[in-house]
C-alpha cells in the first residue's frame, strides 16, 4: 500500500536542520506548496508553486490573491495557527487579467518550536474545472456541486521511521472519520479497490516505492464507506533516500476525481454522438489558427475534397486551390470580411476536385479567440451536390406544376366563360342572366331600390338574315351587342337570351324614369345603320320593361312580365318601349 499525505506530522525536525529539510521536502513535491506564517508572509515557495502560481516576488502571499478572497484566506491561516488544517478555493489574478482558481489545502507546518506558526498551503489548479462546470447544463449541476466540494487528502509514508500519516481530508474522501480504523494490512486495503484496478494499483505502488518518476501519478477506484466507488487520483513522489539510494519516504496526495471522471464520460458520450451524427450526415469539421496559419481537418474534410491526410493544409493553401474559378473571388471576399468582422459566416460554392468533378459545398464558420490570444475559426463543410440537384429538380417540377396549374386555371376560366357567355357576341347568356337576377333579387329585396328588366327584340332582323344571309345576321348581332355596350352604363347588365333577343337588367332609383331613359337611348342607338359588304343594314328595337322594388322580388315573374310588355310593344307598331302593367 502506497504512502499518503504530503506533510509529515510526526517527530519535530530539529531546529538546526528544520528549514533546509522542510524546504527540500516541499521542493520535491510535484504539488505546488507554500510555507506561510499566520499573517500570510511567504517564507518559502516550492518549485511547483513558483513555476505555476508566483509570477513575481512577493512578501505577503495575499498580494497574489484576489481581494475578495483575502479575508477568508487569512482566517484559514489563523485557524491553522490553532493547529487545524483546512482547505478553500481561491482566485489568483494573472498578469493577463484573467483569474486562476486554486483549491488550497492549509495545514500547520512543523517548525521545531513548541507552537507551530508556519502554515503549509498546497495548491491544485481547478481553473479548467471551474470553466467546465460553468458551461455544464442543469443536469450536470450535481457534478458541479460535487467538484466544488471536492478535496485533496495528504499522505506521508516514512519507511525509515515506520510511520504513516493520513490527513483528515484523505479520510473524508473515503467516508471515514478520525475514529474509523485504517485497513489492517495492504491486502485488506487492496480488497477495497475495484477488481479491475487492483493489479494496476499494485504495479504502480511498487514502481512508486522504487522512486520511478513515471509512476508519480495514477488513478484507481476505491469503495467508499457508504458502498459506492470513488475515483481517486494518487500523486506521490520520493522525498528521502537511504545511503544506497533506496527511497525511505514517499509523500503524496489523493484527490477525489469522481465528478471529473463522470464529466469526462459524459463528454466522451456527447463526442461519440456528435461524431456519429457528423459521420452519418457527411459533415466535415475543421479548426484554423489564423495567428499561426495552421489548419486541422478531420477525416471527413479530406474525403469531401478527395485528398489524403498527407496533404499540408494551411491558411491560403490547399482549400483555396479547390475553389471554382467563377466562385473564387466572391468566396474569398466573403471570407476576408468574415475574418475582419468576426461574425458567423455562411456560404455555398463550387469546388473543382482533382479528378475534374465539380461539387457544391456548403460552409458554416465562426471565429473566436483562444486562451493564448490566437484568433481561431471553427467550421463545417458538407457536400450538397446531390441536395442542390434534387432542389433544382424539385424547383423545375414546381415551376412546371405551377405552369400546368395556370394552364388548367385558364382552361377552367375559358370553360366557365364559354358556359356563361354567348359564343358570337361574347355577351353573358341566359344562364349567366339567371344567376345575376337571383343575386340582385337578394341584394335589393327590402330596400328602396329595385330592379328593372328591359327585354329587347330587334325589328327587321329576319329580313336582313333572309336577304343577305346568316353571316350578315351574325354581323348585325355583333354590331348590336357593341352598340348596347356603348349605350349602357357599367352598372347595367346585358345578356343575349335568344336569336335576336337581349335582356338588360338595371337598378331602379327612387323614380322609374331612368329605365325609360335607358330604353330610349338603346332605341336611338340601334337606329344607326351598319354597313355590311356595301349594304346599309338598319334594324329597330322593341323593348318591354318590367320593374319591382321592396320585399320578396320575384325575378322570374319580373322576366316574364318584361316579355309580355315586349310583345305589347311589337303589337303597337315596333321601335318603341312599353312598361308592363296589370292591364297590359
Amino acid at each position: 500500500m502506497s504512502s499518503k499525505p504530503v506533510f509529515y506530522a510526526g517527530p519535530t525536525i530539529s531546529p538546526s536542520r528544520d528549514a533546509g529539510s522542510l524546504t527540500d521536502l516541499f521542493d520535491a513535491i510535484p504539488l505546488p506548496v507554500a510555507l506561510l506564517d499566520w499573517q500570510a508572509r511567504l517564507h518559502h515557495a516550492n518549485k511547483a508553486l513558483k513555476a505555476n502560481w508566483c509570477p513575481f516576488e512577493v512578501e505577503f502571499f495575499t498580494d497574489l490573491i484576489d481581494i475578495e478572497d483575502r479575508s477568508d484566506f487569512l482566517a484559514g491561516l489563523r485557524r491553522c495557527k490553532a493547529a487545524a488544517d483546512g482547505q478553500m478555493e481561491l482566485r489568483l489574478p494573472q498578469p493577463d487579467g484573467t483569474l486562476r482558481w486554486a483549491l488550497v489545502h492549509l495545514a500547520p507546518a512543523p517548525t521545531g518550536l513548541d507552537t507551530p506558526y508556519l502554515v503549509a498551503a498546497s495548491f491544485v489548479d481547478i481553473t479548467a474545472l471551474k470553466t467546465r462546470l460553468a458551461n455544464l447544463d442543469i443536469w450536470e449541476s450535481r457534478w458541479n456541486k460535487a467538484l466544488v466540494g471536492s478535496s485533496t487528502g495528504v499522505w506521508d509514508h516514512d519507511w525509515k521511521r515506520g510511520e504513516k500519516y493520513y490527513s483528515p481530508t484523505w479520510r473524508r474522501i473515503r467516508g471515514m472519520t478520525e475514529d474509523d480504523p485504517l485497513p489492517e494490512s495492504t491486502q485488506a486495503w487492496l480488497d477495497l479497490l475495484h477488481p479491475d484496478d487492483r493489479d494496476h494499483v499494485i504495479h504502480c505502488i511498487d514502481r512508486q516505492n522504487e522512486g520511478d518518476p513515471d509512476y508519480t501519478v495514477f488513478e484507481y477506484r476505491e469503495r467508499h464507506k457508504d458502498g459506492h466507488w470513488v475515483w481517486i487520483e494518487c500523486r506521490g513522489d520520493c522525498v528521502e533516500w537511504d545511503a544506497d539510494g533506496k527511497p525511505t519516504r514517499i509523500v503524496g496526495t489523493d484527490t477525489d476525481i469522481t465528478a471529473r471522471k463522470q464529466a469526462e464520460e459524459a463528454t466522451a458520450r456527447m463526442a461519440r454522438r456528435l461524431d456519429m451524427a457528423l459521420e452519418i450526415s457527411g459533415i466535415g469539421t475543421y479548426e484554423c489558427d489564423l495567428t499561426t496559419g495552421v489548419v486541422d481537418w478531420d477525416d471527413r474534410m479530406y474525403r469531401i475534397y478527395g485528398v489524403g491526410r498527407r496533404e499540408d493544409v494551411r491558411v491560403g493553401g490547399l482549400w483555396e486551390t479547390f475553389l471554382h474559378p467563377a466562385d473564387r473571388e466572391r468566396v474569398l471576399k466573403n471570407v476576408d470580411e468574415h475574418m475582419r468582422n468576426g461574425d458567423r459566416f455562411s456560404d455555398q460554392y463550387r469546388a473543382v476536385l482533382r479528378d475534374g468533378s465539380d461539387r457544391i459545398i456548403r460552409a458554416r464558420t465562426m471565429t473566436f479567440q483562444d486562451g493564448n490570444g490566437h484568433k481561431m475559426t471553427v467550421g463545417a463543410n458538407w457536400d450538397v451536390t446531390d441536395d442542390v440537384g434534387l432542389h433544382h429538380e424539385l424547383e423545375r417540377a414546381r415551376i412546371l406544376a405551377e405552369a400546368r396549374n395556370i394552364e388548367l386555371e385558364a382552361a377552367k376560366d375559358r370553360i366557365e366563360h364559354s358556359a356563361m357567355h354567348d359564343y358570337l357576341t361574347e355577351l353573358p347568356n341566359r344562364r349567366y342572366l339567371d344567376e345575376v337576377l337571383d343575386r340582385m333579387a337578394t341584394q335589393y329585396s327590402g330596400s328602396e331600390a329595385g330592379i328593372a328588366i328591359l327585354h329587347v327584340d330587334l325589328d327587321r332582323f329576319k329580313q336582313i338574315n333572309d336577304r343577305l344571309g346568316h353571316d350578315a345576321g351574325d354581323a348585325m348581332l355583333v354590331h348590336t351587342a357593341r352598340t348596347l355596350r356603348r349605350t349602357l352604363s357599367e352598372d347595367d347588365f346585358i345578356a343575349r337570351v335568344g336569336g335576336d333577343e337581349f335582356v338588360v337588367v338595371s337598378q331602379l332609383s327612387a323614380v322609374e324614369e331612368p329605365a325609360s331613359s335607358v330604353a330610349t337611348r338603346m332605341i336611338d342607338a340601334l337606329r344607326e345603320p351598319m354597313i355590311y359588304e356595301g349594304h346599309r343594314c338598319r334594324v329597330g328595337a322593341s323593348i318591354g320593361i318590367a320593374s319591382q322594388r321592396g320585399d320578396a322580388i320575384d325575378v322570374r315573374q319580373l322576366l316574364r312580365n318584361s316579355d309580355i310588355a315586349l310583345y305589347e310593344a311589337k303589337r303597337q307598331g315596333r321601335n318603341r318601349y312599353v312598361w308592363f302593367t296589370a292591364v297590359a
